[in-house]
């Protein structure tokens, strides 16, 4: 027999393209105008016709995780190409900006507009988390796919008669009650217009959890303990510092990332052992507003950031889980030395710690801070003197590419994401049944809530 005549099944061949996307995804970009024709088979991504296979973005926002998010676009630039830009709100010269720097052709009044065009199949919504809602009910409508940021959602102070209110004179069972609501439209509307949600929890896409998953799976030993933490020294944004704007301190803005990583690992193990998930039963939080202690206060000289308004700087979650394990989750805005992306894994048979960042991959020492000169070297690090831990490719390292590289597959293949609507609802419903346990001091058993509230 010659080489010629040796036939390989369609199927086979394909199966083979899929295994090599999912395991070596820098080299699999090199491919990718392959996979869309062929490794999809014959089913093709529904668009308006339109003279290329790529899937068109419009992105909503020009803010710090804008940038991210079109550079992990830019990876994965021969699977989808970002066509449209808007602002959440009036953006002028930055919206200008930002599309003439990334090469994005198509400056749009607004999100509404952007929705309704037909040259746009993805919005990809980069915004605070006040206008998520707005942002999915127009894309939703419009029969646009969505990707959006952490978290899903949460209480802003809407229909409050009191002009005057702070997040310390609303019950935190109230803004649960209205939470509850919002993921209820999100989820129908969704629904209702058949389009895919993709929620952008980087962690659960990081190299080391991926990495993780695959021990765990090896090993078969039940997950006993998750410790999970997302830490830094504080945000300077505006717009973090009171309820109103930020819809919650720490814990919602920083926790949800860690919230929703070991919600991820556990319904993850429960699929590979039972078929299903292993889900949360119970919350307990405390929070905690340390930057205000009168000796932070008396200081003259400040390292981490101490304008608060209403919203916690600190708080720690204890979840249980229906198998009774545990996990611990760590949000804090008083932690200098850069940011903390941490997850540790303690099972029957062994420990896994998967240090997103920082982490020893590099390590680098400069006897003062101007020898690294303008270099980056990692999120929130207060000085480049002594040893740090530079970060060769941080968005890699925090699963950003990896994450659009996923969303982008999902449209294609017509199926769903790895991380989605269920790990949105599940992660903003239990951070705000967290906040009623903080405030009433009591554990919260998520079923009586959810079913009573």
């Amino acid at each position: 027999m010659t080489t010629s005549s040796i036939v390989v099944p369609l199927k086979i061949v394909r199966g083979v393209m899929q295994a090599f996307f999912q395991y070596s995804p820098k080299a699999s970009v090199l491919l990718s105008p392959f996979y869309i024709r062929f490794a999809r088979g014959n089913k093709k991504f529904e668009r308006k016709e339109r003279k290329t296979d790529k899937i068109q973005v419009g992105m909503v926002g020009v803010g710090f995780v804008a940038h991210i998010h079109i550079n992990a676009f830019k990876e994965n630039s021969l699977l989808a190409r970002v066509v449209g830009i808007c602002a959440s709100k009036k953006g002028g010269k930055r919206v200008e900006e930002f599309a003439e720097i990334y090469g994005i052709p198509k400056v749009y009044e607004n999100f509404e507009e952007m929705a309704a065009s037909p040259d746009i199949d993805v919005i990809d919504g980069c915004v605070p988390t006040g206008i998520h809602e707005d942002v999915i009910i127009a894309a939703a409508r419009n029969k646009k796919h969505i990707i959006c940021e952490k978290p899903l959602t949460g209480y802003f102070g809407e229909n409050q008669k009191d002009k005057e209110w702070t997040g310390e004179t609303v019950s935190k069972r109230h803004m649960l009650r209205k939470v509850l609501a919002k993921t209820q439209r999100i989820t129908e509307v969704i629904a209702e217009n058949n389009v895919k949600f993709m929620y952008a929890e980087n962690f659960v896409y990081a190299p080391a959890v991926d990495k993780a998953k695959r021990l765990i799976k090896a090993s078969g030993a039940p997950i006993m303990e998750l410790r999970a933490e997302e830490s830094h020294s504080g945000s300077h944004a505006a717009y973090a510092r009171c309820w109103k704007t930020a819809g919650g301190g720490s814990l919602l803005r920083m926790g949800s990332h860690p919230v929703g990583v070991v919600l991820h690992l556990k319904r993850f193990e429960g699929q590979i052992k039972y078929g299903k998930p292993i889900r949360a039963k119970s919350v307990f939080a405390e929070i905690g507003h340390l930057t205000k202690m009168k000796h932070i206060q008396d200081e003259k000289e400040h390292y981490i950031f101490t304008g608060w308004g209403d919203v916690e700087d600190w708080s720690v979650v204890v979840i249980s889980f229906e198998d009774d394990s545990k996990a611990t989750i760590f949000s804090t805005d008083v932690s200098l030395g850069g940011v903390k992306n941490l997850v540790e894994i303690y099972t029957s048979q062994g420990v896994i710690y998967a240090n997103i960042t920082p982490n020893n991959m590099m390590m680098a020492y400069a006897p003062t801070p101007h020898i690294w000169g303008d270099e980056y070297i990692s999120e929130k690090l207060e000085t480049k003197a002594g040893w740090s831990f530079p970060s060769p490719d941080e968005d890699w390292a925090r699963g950003y590419p990896q994450e659009i590289r996923d969303f982008m597959k999902a449209l294609l293949e017509n199926k769903e994401p790895i991380s989605g609507l269920v790990l949105a609802k599940e992660t903003t419903e239990i951070i705000y049944a967290a906040y009623v346990s903080a405030e009433e001091g009591i554990r919260i058993e998520l079923v009586d809530i959810f079913n009573n509230i």
